[in-house]
């Protein structure tokens, strides 16, 4: 020990600092545990059983759209009103508006009002962990948002090369083949819901009707640290003490800011089944590790495909 303090202390003081955040980087992003809260515990999927899985990447291919999208729409809502020609278009147009709550039907079109919009996405969602048989993770994508790294000089230059070497994209997919595991690594992980959002918790919500699914998208306001509202309720996030644990304690404070949260998805009309998503998770890390401040951007984007 003494030998390794007298080599400590004949570094340079920059140098030294330098060093001190790379490792406490270098720990804080190599841990298992920490990119574990917000990666799940994974098992990639064995060559016996990719027969299976790709199946299920496929269910929900983009091919479906191929129906025309606003033919099918009007087709069903046209379809009943056939008999009664032109004596009673004015009464069926009250009419689909009040069968527009019925997801699964949905014979007026898409949902337009953020309400509706949530309510259909929430319902859908949350069958996922009830009753979908099989989740494929299709990929994850890990990002370093470089001009949101804060720390020393030495850092500064480096630091984004140790980051980058953490963060990366995963395309081999990942299946969660049992309610359990679906309960335990689809956002939310450990969770027996998937959405508990409001209105509060997003900026914007949109859906289209493309004749066979509902394609929704919803952006979320921007929180810091957040607990039980704005992403909280929909994402993988990351707790503090998830953080400090991660370190293995090098980590005594920190803090995390998510902007710009964003999940779209496929929603099946005839079932109301959520077949497909994509949870993109822009965030900015602050912590506080052997008494240097570091901060480091990061976007967390994982792909889904689910089968019922």
């Amino acid at each position: 020990m003494s030998k390794w303090k007298e080599f400590w202390n004949g570094i340079d003081k920059d140098v030294r600092t330098g060093l001190a955040i790379a490792l406490a980087i270098i720990i804080l992003f190599g841990s298992g545990n920490f990119l574990g809260g917000l990666m799940s515990k994974n098992k990639d999927i064995n060559t016996e059983t990719k027969p299976a899985a790709s199946q299920a990447t496929t269910v929900p291919t983009t091919q479906a759209p191929a129906t025309t999208a606003a033919p099918a729409t009007q087709a069903t809502t046209a379809a009943q009103p056939a008999n009664a020609d032109a004596s009673t278009p004015a009464g069926d147009a009250s009419a689909p508006a009040g069968d527009a709550t019925t997801a699964a039907q949905a014979p007026a079109g898409a949902p337009t009002a953020p309400a509706d919009i949530l309510k259909l996405f929430n319902e859908s969602a949350n069958k996922i962990k009830t009753n979908a048989t099989k989740v494929v993770r299709n990929y994850e994508d890990l990002r370093h948002d470089e001009q949101y790294l804060e720390a020393p000089g030495l850092l500064k230059s480096a630091g984004g090369k140790l980051i980058d070497k953490f963060l990366k994209k995963n395309e081999t997919p990942v299946e969660y083949a049992s309610n359990a595991d679906i309960i335990a690594n689809y956002p939310v992980k450990g969770q027996n819901f998937v959405s508990q959002a409001t209105e509060a918790d997003i900026t914007n919500a949109t859906c289209t009707d493309d004749g066979t699914y509902y394609n929704i998208t919803l952006k979320f306001v921007e929180c810091t640290d957040p607990q039980g509202t704005g992403c909280a309720n929909a994402f993988n996030t990351l707790t503090s003490q998830e953080i400090a644990d991660g370190s293995g304690g090098l980590v005594s404070e920190s803090s995390v800011r998510y902007y710009d949260a964003t999940i779209t998805c496929k929603i099946e009309k005839a079932t109301g089944n959520m077949v497909s998503a994509n949870y993109v998770l822009p965030m900015v890390l602050s912590v506080k590790a052997m008494g240097i401040n570091a901060t480091v951007g990061m976007t967390f984007e994982h792909d889904y495909t689910i089968t019922y």
